[in-house]
């Protein structure tokens, strides 16, 4: 008998991590809880069907469901319950675990780093966590460095810049801070303080620099984008840890925005440095 396999879409939910972000905050993201197999005689490595023909190579496991079974669980940033807490779990709350290392549970958090939490808070279930490799993909945003050819306190420096305009107001076709700018101004003004000399669109600018692959962005990376044309239309500065500034009119002007939500990883289209 062939072994079967049985797949949802689930929404699950990945706490947030990033310093500065509330410690209440969360992300959902969709993947698959992958039922227990319900006969295992099928020759290993071969490969499983789902229902509607999609092969379940296509897949790939992260871990397993954990269940929070106290009233309120911490995570913390290392395996030590002195290190800073990333987030407190309420009791039923579903866990992505995906390392185990003696009395502690690894936690898969949004930006792909792992959290960890003690054993004897959580219950694991049977069922499985799966996702396609695109998320795979994203997460390395957050963890992955490499690609060196720009001094890494240099990237930092720009990121910083880029920062101190948060709240700048978005104007179309603006260039003054003073006033507001669009998304290529502000990514423009920010590289001409360091002696880099970028062309006004984010079309033009696109074509500027050495392209990085995603997997092997740095902090101050120039990310575009084709949001709501056929042409790239928006851009902004990469800030580590899965997360972009940019000067945007759905945020009103200067702002963080993750760079693995749905829409922006969609549109993105190429990265410059």
């Amino acid at each position: 008998m062939s072994r079967f396999i049985i797949r949802k879409v689930y929404h699950f939910l990945i706490l947030m991590l990033l310093a500065g972000v509330d410690a209440s905050a969360s992300q959902m993201l969709t993947i698959s809880l992958e039922s227990p197999a319900l006969n295992n005689s099928q020759p290993a490595g071969s490969e499983t069907k789902e229902r509607g023909g999609q092969s379940s190579s296509s897949y790939t496991k992260l871990g397993k469901v954990g269940i929070v079974i106290a009233a309120r669980a911490d995570i913390y940033r290392s395996k030590s319950a002195k290190s800073a807490k990333y987030y407190t779990a309420k009791q039923e709350t579903p866990l992505a675990i995906v390392e185990e290392d003696g009395p502690w549970y690894g936690v898969l958090m949004s930006n792909g780093a792992i959290g960890w939490i003690s054993k004897h808070l959580v219950r694991l279930t049977n069922y499985a966590v799966v996702t396609d490799k695109t998320w795979q993909t994203r997460t390395k945003l957050a963890s992955r460095g490499g690609y060196a050819s720009r001094d890494q306190a240099l990237g930092e420096s720009i990121v910083q810049t880029a920062l101190r305009y948060s709240g700048v107001p978005y104007v179309f076709g603006g260039t003054d801070p003073s006033t507001g700018m669009d998304c290529s101004a502000f990514v423009q003004l920010v590289f001409a303080q360091y002696g880099i000399k970028l062309p006004r669109t984010a079309r033009e600018q696109a074509q500027v620099g050495v392209s990085v692959p995603f997997d092997q962005l740095q902090p101050g990376d120039r990310l575009y984008f084709q949001c709501k044309n056929s042409y790239i239309d928006h851009c902004g500065i990469y800030v580590g840890n899965g997360y972009f500034v940019h000067c945007s009119a759905s945020r009103n002007g200067v702002a963080v925005d993750s760079l693995t939500s749905d829409f922006y990883w969609r549109s993105l289209v190429v990265a410059r440095r």
